[in-house]
């Protein structure tokens, strides 16, 4: 029957697109393709090369590991950090591109001529926080790792670009590491796709905060001369912030590659957030270990993120009745959010009272976060080019700094001259960017790396490549694997728009060799939407997989793992009350608007 009703489905969808339908059609339409996609693209996920640790005397049962080993208790291993990803294609589309294509089109011409910032674009209706919140997030379920110095991508440069990347590169080149190879290859691997591992836990487990190691987890609960803080606390120095990374040379965060002022501002707030929660169970719990409260402040922490990713900042960037309702229901269920107050959770089933509290299911194919999932998450057009940083008391202005001034060793910096209270106002005041072409940030198109091996780089040429080299379909091969209308043409594409189809031609010799980046830049977006429909396939059927697949958020989403005060805390906050808990001087500002993701008022 449910095969049936998709496919019904399918072929009304070759005349009528799911988002233009009636309200209820359209939900049934998602659930369809939902279905669909759980069947039919879920891929990979099985890692017999890697074991986990014994669990020794760890609460394996009741908390969470700090490398994400024996989330799945008959399969100790799954998700865990060093795994690898998973695929949404099938894997005989999934080998990465060679020679003869992998720098075709020249990934540099469809920076240059595609992706770079003509003039900010944006959203009038998202604020800064909503890319902030995004990077926060994917540092929770993803990275590659650290590139491999020792196998350089030369990207030949076009005639006449004027780009200097510094001793790295070869002369006349654009020089990009490529991602490290996965090393725990086995005899079963032969002849199939490359596989990559991911450096973080694939749970979504807060991971960016505390970290994906014992080592880590430890360093972040201690003060700078190593001393384990008490009662489950994570340090922050004196003035409330976050400690240094003495390695990286920026601020100490679970994970803090890629580091700029919109991760700062997050992971303070949210490192803030576990030390009120844990603060809160020590006086429900006076006898218990400070490993017990660490524990499960973090599990609260992490599920109350989850929740504010679900029902807040999603249904921000995709702004319609239907995915506003349909969020809420991942979340709640039919019976919506008034009668788990009310009620608590039933466990009647995803449908009736949401994902959380149902009973687990890997759907068929061991969890992990995708390679596609990765791909359709490269939203830098949403960051702008100059951040302005206004008082919260006045709104008046009191710096601009360019992007790369908030990035890497700069991020500190802004704190001299803005409060952090400042600083967060100030990203809930600007917008954010449009996902279209001609709208990605020029200063991440000559961005200087932190770490041990810094080097200039272009990280939209970075973005295409990363998608050819890691086997990542091109734009209409991963619509067709999706089930999806493949355009005929670039003005197909483009939705009419001729004069960008002429650009996309002018770039690649056929529609089919589109990157998939570029072509979900150009698609037309369905009414409310952030990111096109393209992306919102995988995100349909990742997004829930990532709680229906974790037990901490299903059959182990109770009062006897989280604590009845834990399980309160979950149903009753929101970022409104994040923000309004840790930054009282801005409650009169996010409470009055209806998401947080929205623009705050200025007075």
């Amino acid at each position: 029957m449910r095969r049936m009703v998709g496919a019904i489905f399918r072929l009304l969808n070759r005349r009528i697109p799911w988002h233009a339908m009636p309200f209820w059609m359209s939900i049934l339409n998602i659930l369809a393709i939902q279905r669909d996609l759980r069947r039919r693209n879920l891929h990979g996920g099985a890692d017999p090369a890697i074991t986990a640790p014994e669990p020794g005397d760890r609460d394996i049962r009741g908390m969470r590991t700090a490398d994400g080993s024996y989330n799945d208790l008959k399969c100790p291993a799954m998700g865990m950090r060093g795994t690898r990803f998973g695929r949404n294609v099938p894997l005989r589309y999934a080998y990465a591109e060679q020679a003869g294509t992998l720098l075709k089109p020249n990934p540099r011409v469809v920076s240059n001529a595609l992706l770079s910032r003509r003039a900010f674009q944006p959203v009038p209706h998202l604020n800064l926080l909503t890319a902030a919140w995004l990077q926060f997030m994917t540092h929770d379920w993803f990275s590659h790792g650290d590139n491999d110095p020792t196998r350089p991508i030369d990207v030949p440069l076009p005639e006449g670009d004027r780009w200097e990347g510094g001793p790295t590169n070869r002369p006349g080149h654009l020089s990009v590491h490529a991602t490290l190879a996965d090393t725990k290859r086995t005899e079963a691997d032969e002849g199939l796709p490359a596989t990559f591992r991911n450096d973080v836990t694939h749970w979504w487990d807060g991971s960016q905060i505390y970290g994906s190691s014992e080592a880590r987890v430890r360093q972040m609960r201690s003060s700078p001369d190593g001393e384990l803080l008490p009662d489950g606390l994570v340090y922050l120095d004196p003035n409330g912030l976050l400690g240094h990374d003495g390695r990286e040379g920026v601020e100490l965060a679970g994970f803090n590659e890629s580091w700029w002022l919109g991760l700062s501002v997050l992971t303070n707030l949210f490192i803030r957030e576990h030390n009120a929660i844990a603060r809160h169970l020590r006086i429900d719990y006076p006898d218990a270990s400070g490993d017990w409260i660490f524990g499960k402040a973090r599990l609260v922490n992490a599920a109350l993120m989850a929740k504010i990713h679900a029902v807040e900042w999603t249904p921000a960037i995709l702004d319609t009745p239907v995915l506003r309702f349909g969020m809420r229901g991942n979340w709640w269920g039919l019976l919506g959010e008034a009668y788990e107050k009310a009620h608590g959770r039933q466990g009647l089933g995803e449908r009736i009272t949401g994902i959380p509290g149902s009973e687990l299911d890997h759907h068929g194919v061991p969890f992990a976060i995708t390679e596609e999932f990765v791909a359709v998450y490269r939203m830098h057009p949403l960051l702008p080019d100059e951040l302005v940083f206004r008082r919260h008391g006045d709104h008046s202005i009191i710096t601009r700094r360019l992007l790369t001034l908030c990035a890497g060793r700069h991020t500190r910096e802004v704190y001299a001259d803005a409060s952090l209270t400042d600083v967060l106002y100030s990203f809930a005041t600007m917008n954010v960017g449009a996902m279209r072409l001609h709208n990605y940030p020029n200063t991440l198109r000559r961005l200087t790396l932190q770490g041990p091996d810094p080097h200039i780089l272009d990280l939209a040429t970075v973005d295409i490549l990363r998608d050819r080299e890691r086997g990542v379909p091109r734009y209409c091969e991963m619509r067709r694997q999706l089930r999806m209308p493949v355009p005929e043409s670039f003005e197909e594409l483009a939705g009419g728009d001729r004069q960008i189809a002429k650009e996309l031609a002018s770039v690649y010799e056929t529609v089919e060799e589109v990157d998939l980046l570029v072509g979900c830049l150009a698609e037309p977006l369905p009414p409310g939407f952030g990111f096109s429909d393209t992306a919102f396939r995988i995100f349909v059927v990742m997004a829930t997989r990532r709680i229906k697949s974790d037990r901490f958020f299903t059959d182990d989403f109770n009062e006897q793992v989280y604590t009845p005060q834990g399980m309160r805390w979950i149903q009753d906050g929101s970022f409104h009350s994040v923000v309004s808990r840790h930054f009282p001087e801005l409650r009169h500002k996010v409470q009055r608007v209806k998401n947080g993701f929205n623009p705050w008022p200025s007075d």
